[in-house]
């Protein structure tokens, strides 16, 4: 898929959304080695399916400031990813992980919240990613007494007062959604489960369990640059759609960074190509916000304007103004409502009823 930047400098947005990505493991920690079938392991896939996500936040949502607790093949300290994450008072923490077991048959993903481990796979999970605590030098007393082996140390995480917990849960559910629906993977659900890095976060917290190394097939999908890619996308979506969620009316600054959404899908069939007779010109419409959800025409938020129309794009509502024959035109009624307070206003064109990019207005 094209992607098309507009060619004037811009100013940066300020962030309105910190989030932490966490690739798992790293350096000397290789995490899960998988079937043996090759040399790459979990450290591997967690770093490249992680800046694949930051790719894509990037991307597609500029006012996001994105934060990777390693960007190479280095060891970050269990506390030192927490810290990394509370010193930004980040908005989201997500860690990313891939797993492994002892029989073959085991496939699927699963994402992670902090809790009481409520079953002995949530509590087998948690152990072994744990581990990673044993892989530094000073360990006993960097955790003070925290003991990956020992389930009583999951009891006391149990207590920790936990007032992220149902955003966590959010989160995790709209992953799971994203993996089983759009990617076609084994739903192994959301689960509460110990883990240090998401336990001792002050935000919103998830651990995302990619698949099983050990099992031939999840191997060969994570290993591969598309299947990073769509395991990466699909947690993308999710994120957009949690932000969505928290910030039902979010402003798109598609003036400032004017691109199509470019994230891939899974499926692969390809649509048919017709030729398209045009019937209408193109024309320019001022978009004032996009929503998750659908806005009447009388909500408070379009401040009594009449003729507020709506489209559907990337699975938002989006509402504009105004329907000109000319760009001008609808600049001069974008600099009109941005003065009303629609501080994110800006121009859209639109062919056939279809938004399409201002690059391919023609000069």
């Amino acid at each position: 898929m094209l992607v098309v930047f507009a060619t004037a400098a811009f100013t940066p947005l300020e962030p309105t959304m910190v989030v932490v990505i966490d690739a798992g493991h790293g350096g000397k920690d290789p995490g899960n080695l998988g079937t043996g079938r090759y040399k790459v392991t979990e450290k591997d896939v967690t770093l490249d399916v992680a800046k694949k996500l930051a790719g894509y936040i990037e991307e597609n949502m500029p006012d996001v400031e994105v934060i990777l607790t390693r960007k190479d093949d280095s060891f970050p300290k269990l506390h030192t990813r927490v810290k990394i994450a509370n010193d930004a008072a980040a908005d989201l923490f997500i860690s990313i992980h891939c797993d492994a077991f002892n029989s073959q048959a085991a496939k699927g993903c699963g994402t992670y919240v902090m809790g009481m481990h409520k079953t002995e796979e949530s509590l087998r999970v948690a152990m072994q990613e744990n581990a990673s605590i044993y892989k530094e030098e000073d360990y006993a007393a960097t955790y003070d007494g925290f003991d990956p082996k020992d389930p009583d140390t999951y009891i006391a995480l149990a207590l920790r007062q936990n007032i992220y917990l149902d955003k966590s849960l959010e989160l995790g559910s709209l992953i799971q959604s994203q993996f089983r629906d759009r990617v076609g993977r084994r739903d192994r659900g959301v689960r509460q489960a110990g883990y240090y890095v998401i336990s001792y976060t002050s935000m919103p917290s998830v651990l995302v369990e990619l698949g099983f190394l050990t099992n031939n097939e999840e191997e060969d999908f994570l290993i591969s640059d598309d299947g990073q890619s769509y395991m990466a996308s699909a947690i993308y979506r999710a994120l957009r759609d949690y932000r969505g969620k928290q910030q039902p009316l979010e402003i798109d600054d598609t003036e400032v960074v004017n691109k199509e959404e470019t994230i891939p899908e899974p499926d692969t069939e390809q649509e048919s190509e017709t030729t398209e007779i045009e019937v209408n010109p193109i024309s320019f419409k001022v978009q004032i916000a996009s929503s998750h959800v659908k806005l009447e025409n009388s909500d408070p938020i379009f401040q009594g304007h009449q003729g507020v129309d709506l489209y559907i794009s990337n699975g938002q509502y989006k509402y504009t103004i105004g329907n000109f024959d000319t760009a001008d035109e609808a600049h001069e009624k974008k600099r009109s409502l941005r003065s009303e307070g629609f501080k994110g206003a800006f121009v859209a064109a639109f062919k056939n009823d279809k938004r399409i990019p201002m690059s391919e207005v023609p000069k």
